[in-house]
């Protein structure tokens, strides 16, 4: 496998997290610059580089003598991503309910109304990416944008789970942060954002118990188990 991308630590970075989302890396165990600089084709330049954004992602943890190692990945890690972002989405969501500017309005009408009609995953998270850009341009200002864009790892690739195995419930999700935003309502628009992505989280780490990364969980139900009631709620 040979690295095309402009962006090699970017590149670099994603091959990582598939390993991790496949099981094929586990908590604790080494990562072999020299290896993976091996199996993409590239120096250990990007490697280092793409390890970097994977340790601020709370991956990778690196000790002396410049190794690295994978930290802690497990549900709750899944978890507290989404909480965070899930935070920053509700403030974007909360400034574009309040200034109902027509034109970001529109746009984002545009985009419920395809992904109303949406059953493709990959077109979904297209266009679900595209949602959450137009509300994060039209309400953060650069340093909230800044951190938002932290969020470029974990995150994605995670929800990209959700989205394969729950996608009538990302539709449904997406669809009460529009409404609560259309209405004007601040408040409803900042909780539709927050229990979203505590929903989303809820998926992805049910999807990746069912596909053995992580192991099988005692509990009943999600760990959070109101973001379905907040988001029926917003809609009805």
């Amino acid at each position: 496998m040979t690295l095309h991308r402009a962006n090699t630590s970017e590149a670099v970075a994603a091959h990582v997290l598939d390993l991790l989302f496949a099981g094929e890396l586990r908590s604790g165990q080494r990562l072999d610059l020299d290896e993976i600089a091996s199996r993409l084709g590239v120096s250990r330049v990007p490697v280092r580089e793409g390890l970097i954004q994977l340790e601020r992602d709370g991956l990778v943890e690196r000790a002396h003598y410049k190794r690295a190692f994978v930290a802690e990945f497990d549900d709750a890690t899944i978890r507290e991503a989404f909480e965070l972002y899930g935070m920053l989405s509700a403030l974007t969501n909360r400034r574009v309910a309040a200034r109902r500017d027509p034109a970001v309005l529109s746009d984002l009408a545009k985009l419920d109304e395809r992904l109303a009609d949406c059953d493709d995953p990959g077109e979904f998270e297209s266009l679900a990416r595209e949602f959450r850009r137009v509300v994060n341009v039209a309400g953060a200002r650069n340093h909230l944008r800044a951190l938002l864009r932290t969020f470029s790892g974990l995150v994605p690739v995670a929800a990209r789970f959700s989205i394969d195995d729950a996608l009538p419930a990302e539709r449904a999700a997406l669809h009460a942060e529009y409404a609560a935003i259309r209405a004007g309502d601040p408040d409803a628009a900042g909780a539709a954002a927050l229990a979203h992505l505590r929903l989303s989280a809820d998926n992805a780490v049910a999807a990746l118990r069912r596909r053995g990364v992580f192991p099988p969980s005692d509990a009943d139900s999600p760990e959070w188990t109101d973001a379905a009631a907040v988001l029926k709620g917003i809609t009805s």
